[in-house]
């Protein structure tokens, strides 16, 4: 039960404290790819954690001997119980309740993946019938007044630019917001703003998944503003997102990612008074912290779930040790 306890802890620490610290802290800015894979990661270590809390107090109700069963199945896992005492009841509520998150948070990413597809589908089958392609700028140009840049990820990727857009920008602003978009695709952030909502479709407006998916869809702004910013220049960019601030278009603004319209003036600011990178050390330091959230609970839970299955599934091991006295070595 205390690695139960542990993991319970852990998903609570980066509930609250977590969450909150990361989206005070001023590194993100600096460093937003690094700070998209931190959001993913504390989220995915939320979930893992409350999943495996599950498992593990199944596994310690068992492996007490307190809910009493007779091993069956190739592996003889788990004991069935046979009396309902208050640890067969918590065995069984652990396992039902990881099951059912598992399965939930599985359900929604498929969902949420699915739905983003289709979205994305729909709207490239609309570009063919209003845009034209423009083979020089290697874009899709839609006639309409509003100055608008975004693109369309996926296996059909695609950037789509307004002739209102052509009209507004000068060559090497044109230039600078290709590059945010082309940044944008080559850099998959429709994955990772995916992901994050698909964990507020699965577990409701939780502060931790509702925070995380706003603040990767801005970091993955800051990221394209970035690689755009070394190739056309800082100045350059700010001058293109300030004219394109109207641009995230119409509709259904999930499959897509926009140059314009998310805290643009917050980017702009970012861009002319320009920021310093993080550093090869730090960068590295918080690859490291984000990989040891994302694997502790599984290091804290794999031990005891492994021993556990170990344990039943072997022939040679006395029954007692999982289940009741009395539970065969062989299955019945």
């Amino acid at each position: 039960m205390i690695v139960t306890l542990l993991l319970l802890g852990h998903a609570l620490v980066l509930s609250t404290a977590g969450t909150a610290a990361l989206r005070r802290a001023g590194w993100p800015s600096r460093a937003p790819r690094l700070a998209i894979a931190a959001w993913l990661g504390m989220s995915a270590s939320i979930v893992a954690a409350v999943i495996l809390a599950g498992l593990t107090a199944t596994s310690a109700a068992v492996r007490s001997g307190a809910a009493p069963g007779r091993c069956y199945g190739p592996v003889r896992w788990p004991c069935a119980p046979e009396v309902f005492s208050e640890m067969g009841v918590l065995a069984a509520t652990g396992a039902v309740a990881a099951l059912a998150l598992a399965a939930r948070a599985t359900w929604c990413l498929i969902a949420e993946f699915r739905a983003a597809a289709r979205e994305r589908s729909l709207r490239l089958d609309a570009l063919t019938l209003v845009g034209r392609a423009d083979a020089r700028l290697g874009v899709t140009v839609v006639d309409h007044v509003t100055a608008a840049a975004y693109c369309v990820p996926g296996r059909r990727a695609r950037i789509v630019v307004t002739s209102g857009a052509l009209a507004a920008l000068d060559d090497a602003q044109l230039s600078a917001v290709l590059a945010h978009e082309r940044a944008h695709l080559r850099q998959r952030h429709h994955l990772a703003l995916t992901a994050s909502r698909s964990l507020v479709r699965a577990f409701g407006p939780l502060p931790p998944f509702t925070t995380a998916r706003s603040q990767i869809a801005f970091l993955a702004e800051l990221a394209a503003d970035d690689a755009a910013a070394k190739r056309s220049g800082r100045l350059t960019v700010a001058e293109s997102l300030l004219t394109l601030s109207e641009a995230v278009p119409a509709g259904a603004p999930a499959p897509v990612l926009a140059a314009g319209g998310t805290a643009t003036g917050a980017r702009a600011r970012r861009l002319i008074t320009g920021t310093r990178p993080l550093g090869p050390v730090r960068t590295l330091l918080g690859l490291t912290v984000t990989a040891a959230v994302l694997t502790a609970p599984l290091a804290a839970a794999g031990p005891v779930i492994t021993t556990a299955v170990a344990c039943c599934g072997s022939s040679s091991t006395p029954a007692h040790v999982l289940c009741a006295p009395g539970c065969p070595a062989q299955p019945a």
